[in-house]
């Protein structure tokens, strides 16, 4: 699978500000990009779209993802995404065809459908704007 790496160079002035640790800050912004992956991504069969979850140091969505995702398609194949180190996520689609959905060139016939990408723009951009940020300190 491909990365998408966030830039979290302003995470420590913003723990100072929050009261937050690092993996605090990781956390929210990891399940914010899951929630907003889940409602972008195009589903036929919702597997792909139920495969969505993610993995921190100290838990992970994959039992539960996996079991929605081969539930909506008992052929599905699945993949965990690996356990990061405190204060990484990764958040994203367990099942082995979603690259093909997400990224240009795909073989699919619908053509490419974009949901992480425009799902990690989206919460970025709320957290730049200050309107995220709001949210966790009110």
């Amino acid at each position: 699978m491909n990365d998408v790496i966030i830039d979290t160079k302003e995470v420590d002035r913003i723990m100072k500000n929050l009261g937050m640790s690092r993996d605090q800050i990781v956390r929210t912004i990891a399940f914010d990009i899951e929630a907003e992956a889940k409602q972008l991504a195009p589903y036929d069969t919702t597997a792909l779209r139920n495969s969505i979850y993610t993995e921190t140091s100290k838990e992970s969505g994959f039992a539960k993802a996996d079991g929605e995702a081969k539930g909506a398609n008992g052929s599905v194949v699945t993949i965990q995404h690996p356990k990061p180190e405190e204060g990484f996520a990764n958040v994203g689609p367990c099942v082995n065809y979603a690259e093909w959905v997400e990224l240009p060139g795909n073989v699919l016939k619908a053509g490419q459908r974009p949901y992480l990408t425009p799902a990690v723009e989206r919460v970025t951009q709320k957290f730049n704007s200050g309107e995220r940020w709001k949210g966790l300190t009110e």
